[in-house]
């Protein structure tokens, strides 16, 4: 059984992906602590998606112990600790907003996200990514209200996205399935 601590920014995109599978190493029997961004709140309720959160902690009281809210964390956010001592076996973060990446790139820790990553290095932990701006061109992206709309995605944002593999144990995934697959083969060695 891994130990996985769960990030989200502020992105519509691929948020959904990442509840579901969230939700399926949950049923998995893996554990995860959600970390959740201020502007993730929102996001994650214009979304609709607060009560499938909330649903799955009340179903895996054991899997999913702990979510924390940025909104909550004081100063300093001492929780991030937890990350020096190699409580994780993986941070996973997805999705990772451009503007979350920006500032992880920079080495910038002043969210309760860009803080977990970067303690998440200093302990030496593995990280996994998914940031929404990782496939430079024109992507279908989910809005709240359902279907989809093309976007198009700049080649700045998507080389800083790119970049993130630049810190030590960092990977970079288009999508939250293939973290999912990662995980699921590292527990099998």
């Amino acid at each position: 059984m891994m130990k996985i601590a769960w990030g989200i920014t502020g992105a519509g995109h691929q948020l959904k992906n990442s509840i579901g599978i969230i939700e399926k190493l949950v049923q998995n029997g893996e554990n995860i602590d959600l970390f959740i961004s201020q502007a993730a709140e929102i996001v994650i309720n214009m979304y609709s998606l607060k009560s499938r959160l909330d649903k799955i902690q009340k179903e895996n009281p054991n899997q999913v112990k702990k979510i924390y809210y940025g909104r909550t964390q004081k100063p300093g956010f001492p929780i991030c600790a937890k990350f020096n001592l190699g409580f994780y076996d993986f941070l996973v973060i997805s999705p990772v907003t451009s503007n979350s990446v920006a500032k992880m790139r920079c080495g910038i820790a002043d969210s309760l996200i860009t803080n977990i990553f970067s303690q998440m290095i200093k302990g030496r932990g593995k990280i996994l990514l998914v940031p929404t701006d990782i496939v430079h061109g024109k992507i279908q992206t989910e809005i709240p209200q359902g279907g989809t709309i093309e976007i198009t995605i700049d080649e700045f944002n998507s080389k800083n996205a790119n970049s993130l593999t630049k810190f030590p144990n960092t990977l970079v995934f288009s999508n939250p399935q293939e973290i999912m697959t990662y995980i699921l083969e590292k527990k099998e060695t």
